[in-house]
């Protein structure tokens, strides 16, 4: 079910996890041996005009430096579209509205992530919070995929919507097929 109990639009299917996992020393290293990563996770998708809110994620946290969208780990009693927005709150003090659950993946180590599409509210401006996120963007998915420093969830999502997987809003633009080698591996 959707936001308040409203059937959605998007299928929503949950890709199979990465065959890779975090290793220590060529072992496979325990969750506290590769840094205790949540085990559930909500991720803001915000995109107007063909592009994409992106963050760069500050030195100080789990995967300093990288590129991605703004999320972070569901809190016990939350749902993932309230946890969407609190952490685009909190990283990007930037306010929305959940529109609809449009995806689940896994990561590689594990964690059960809920992509979620939020609208910012009219008037709203992105802030980074320094302690969270190092810089902003609006990027193409072409401009985006392009970086090397991207979290690999980005590009499976991607290839996800290329594959049709579910579907974005008319204001996302359309997927280009080459997108699809992007794919879990």
């Amino acid at each position: 079910a959707g936001i308040q109990g409203q059937p959605l639009p998007f299928p929503v299917t949950m890709p199979p996890v990465a065959k890779t996992a975090p290793t220590i020393a060529g072992k496979p290293a325990s969750a506290k041996q590769a840094g205790s990563k949540p085990g559930h996770g909500a991720v803001a998708i915000v995109v107007e005009q063909g592009r994409f809110l992106v963050i760069r994620r500050s030195a100080s946290v789990r995967a300093p430096n990288m590129l991605c969208f703004a999320g972070g780990t569901i809190e016990s009693g939350e749902t993932p579209a309230d946890a969407a927005v609190r952490e685009l709150r909190e990283e990007l003090q930037l306010d929305g509205v959940a529109h609809g659950h449009i995806w689940q993946s896994r990561t590689a180590w594990g964690t059960l992530l809920e992509w979620i599409l939020v609208e910012r509210r009219p008037g709203a401006e992105p802030q980074a919070n320094p302690d969270e996120v190092a810089e902003w963007m609006w990027l193409d998915g072409p401009s985006l995929l392009t970086h090397p420093d991207l979290l690999p969830s980005v590009p499976a999502f991607f290839s996800a919507w290329a594959e049709g997987q579910f579907t974005l809003p008319a204001t996302a633009g359309e997927p280009r097929p080459e997108w699809k080698r992007f794919g879990v591996v």
